[in-house]
């Protein structure tokens, strides 16, 4: 049962199903900052960098950002899309974009629990809105906590995938990497004090698989990039 509410209680910060809650902060207080790039001879969709204290990320230059509103748990990042209302209701079914890590520090839940929302409750709406599937998965790093005490398990977990959502006629693709540190040699990559790291970017057209690669590519978190902690566990199976 204490697993249960503990999954319970971490998936009111879940993407596309956000619920404000009194609220821990992270210090020092983090703002949204948006920097537009200077214009270049050669065409590229990205034009703007989002930055939320330790997240930052490349996005195209017609979107707009929103830091994540404040929740109980000590969380630092931001969603940004064309259509920004859309993509918090239902994340996936439309361009966009999200990323936050959660403090562990201040969240006040055993690490170990973060290992069990990074298996499927981290993808919020992705996850079950029927419009949308998983079309590939890779786990690189799943080390089971043992809840018992008897035996030690590390109780780290990073995956990434891609899949599709059908909304409107209009078929969104997405990736995603979520990654729990637990207490094992990935905590020493990137945020220390992290106790799960959620990535997602939806877009669409003949680029879509491209958009996301850049995306991806320019998501860090302090001074790391997601593929860079991706990398990591690869390294560590």
């Amino acid at each position: 049962m204490r697993t249960r509410l503990a999954v319970v209680a971490l998936a009111s910060l879940l993407p596309g199903c956000i619920r404000a809650s009194s609220t821990v902060s992270l210090q020092p207080q983090a703002f949204l900052t948006v920097q537009r790039l200077p214009a270049t001879t050669t065409p590229s969709p990205f034009g703007l960098v989002v930055r939320m204290g330790q997240v930052e990320e490349l996005i195209p230059g017609t979107w707009e950002a929103r830091a994540l509103p404040p929740t109980r748990f000590a969380r630092e990042g931001f969603v940004a899309s064309p259509r920004i209302d859309d993509w918090e209701r239902q994340a996936g079914t439309v361009l966009g974009t999200e990323v936050f890590w959660i403090d562990i520090a201040g969240a006040n839940i055993p690490s170990d629990y973060f290992y069990l929302v990074a298996q499927g409750p981290a993808l919020g709406t992705l996850a079950t809105n029927r419009a949308c599937h998983l079309t590939a998965q890779r786990v690189y790093l799943d080390h089971r906590p043992d809840f018992s005490g008897e035996t030690f398990s590390v109780g780290d977990y990073v995956a990434s995938g891609t899949g599709v959502c059908r909304a409107r006629g209009r078929v969104v693709r997405w990736e995603y990497v979520v990654a729990a540190p637990g207490f094992g040699p990935m905590r020493q990559v990137g945020i220390p004090t992290s106790g799960l790291y959620v990535v997602i970017a939806a877009s669409s057209g003949g680029q879509a698989r491209d958009m996301l690669r850049q995306m991806l590519a320019h998501t860090r978190l302090r001074n790391t990039s997601i593929t860079q902690i991706v990398e990591a566990a690869r390294h560590l199976r």
